[in-house]
Formats: C-alpha cells, structure tokens, sequence
C-alpha cells in the first residue's frame, strides 16, 4: 500500500513500558471547564433564540441582524456569504413560501458549534425534508454555517421515525 506509514503503537503511547499518565483535576483545568460549559450554555441560548426567531417567526432580517455577524460564512453551495446575501435570499423566500413549516427537533451544543436537527415541510402535505443545520460561534454571535438536507421518504426499511 503505497503511501501509507505504519508507526507502532508503542510509539504512539509514548512507550509501551512507560506507566500510563493520569488526567488529574487542577484549579485551572476546572475553570477552564466551567468556561467551557458557560460557553456552551450562553450558545445554546443564542441558537435557539435565532433559530426561533429565524424559522418558527419567520422574522429573517432581525434573526441575522441579532445573532449573525455581517462576515457570515456559508457553506451552502447555492449561497453566498455573507449577513445580508442571506437576508436578501431568505426574505423573499418566506414571503413566497408562507405555508414554510421548520419544526426544530432538537439543539446540541458543545463549546462554539450547534447543531439543529428539525422537519422542514413546504406545506401540510409535503413529506418534508430532515434538516440538520450546523453553525459556529464567537463572541455570542454566530459566523459559520453548514447544512446537510435529506427527503423524508415514503417508506423506510426500518420502523425508526426520522424526528
């Protein structure tokens, strides 16, 4: 296999005949935990204001004007970046599409990075699509966005719902 680089696994641990090393709590590592999950806590607040405010208001340019930042970054290959490329698509796009249903499912956290796993249907007969939106923060504010959308099919071949 041309390319490929073993290394042994002893020289991944350091030595195989070396004691193993231990995590072991200090003052700094607990405050950086507790800045962790702070951080983690003041996101989740974030995304799930915009998130309601975008989506389940439909209220597009304050969701972006409050929680976005101007340089957004998109990651959508139909969208352009930017907080207003996103208004100017999104805004036209709710008006147009008034039976828009976005029923969010759940929100995970972690440090700067959400993700929001929701139902998107176009009308009340529409299967719909599941959406799982990833964004990043900073500084309570959101600047990165992935998204990865997939149809709501007929039939499954398991009984598992997809929300």
């Amino acid at each position: 296999m041309r390319g490929l680089v073993l290394i042994p696994l002893a020289l991944l641990a350091g030595c195989a005949s070396a004691p193993a090393e231990r995590a072991v709590a200090t003052p700094s590592s607990n405050a950086a935990a507790a800045a962790s999950a702070a951080e983690t806590e003041r996101n989740r607040a974030v995304v799930t204001a915009f998130f309601d405010l975008f989506y389940t208001q439909k209220k597009v340019r304050e969701a972006f004007e409050t929680y976005v930042v101007p340089g957004y970054i998109q990651h959508n290959p139909i969208a352009p970046d930017g907080r207003d490329a996103a208004i100017a698509a999104l805004e036209p796009f709710f008006r147009n599409v008034p039976t828009l249903n976005y029923s969010i499912q759940r929100i995970i956290v972690d440090g700067d990075l959400a993700a929001v796993h929701a139902h998107m249907k176009m009308n009340e007969a529409d299967r719909g699509n599941a959406v799982i939106d990833i964004v990043r923060l900073e500084n309570g504010k959101i600047v990165e966005h992935w998204d990865v959308i997939q149809a709501v099919p007929e039939k499954s071949a398991n009984p598992h719902p997809m929300f």
